[in-house]
């Protein structure tokens, strides 16, 4: 059972990024989520974004940088995911304001951003999480998908409580995620 989320969540968005019909139908299921989270973390043109974990075709930047306008870093540690979504990316003719990179979400350092965001499938989210809330400069925004505590055990998650302190939070009804937690740093 582990793992069968992320990877059927991968195989819909490797279909989706050479798919145009099937882009758009899957992309339902993000823009309520990701539109909560702009208006949580109040993200507007100015901000810069790091998405950590985009996966094949990265719905969430993509809709963070339709939706503000700002400029959307994504990194993702499958090499094979980066150059499906650096593809996609340039179909849809955003290369000058969305970047992708491979990478490992704990080796990042944030300091160049101001909101943070990251993916539930991100592993393991509990650490890497830690991580970039000690390299972020102060007044940045990490926002975190949490999976739903019946859930938790198919993601990469070994300690839940360290999303116990979060400043504010979007629930998620009817989702594989509970909720997005907003952290501001001081």
């Amino acid at each position: 059972m582990a793992g069968l989320i992320q990877r059927t969540t991968k195989k819909l968005e490797c279909l989706a990024a050479r798919n145009k019909v099937v882009y758009n139908v899957l992309a339902l299921y993000y823009k309520r989520i990701v539109n909560k989270e702009i208006r949580l973390a109040d993200i507007n043109e100015n901000d810069r974004i790091l998405c950590v974990g985009g996966g094949p075709c990265p719905f969430s930047g993509i809709l963070l940088h339709e939706h503000t306008k700002a400029h959307v870093t994504i990194i993702d540690n499958d090499e094979c995911c980066v150059e499906v979504s650096k593809q996609l990316v340039r179909k849809l003719g955003y290369e000058d304001s969305i970047k992708i990179y491979h990478g490992d979400g704990s080796d990042i350092c944030p300091e160049d951003y101001t909101v943070i965001h990251m993916a539930v499938q991100v592993s393991p989210l509990d650490k890497v999480f830690s991580c970039m809330k000690q390299k972020c400069k102060l007044g940045s925004k990490i926002l975190v998908r949490i999976p739903k505590k019946h859930l938790s055990h198919t993601y990469n998650v070994h300690d839940l409580t360290v999303f116990n302190a979060f400043n504010s939070r979007a629930n998620h009804l009817f989702r594989n995620i509970d909720s997005t937690a907003l952290f501001i740093i001081y």
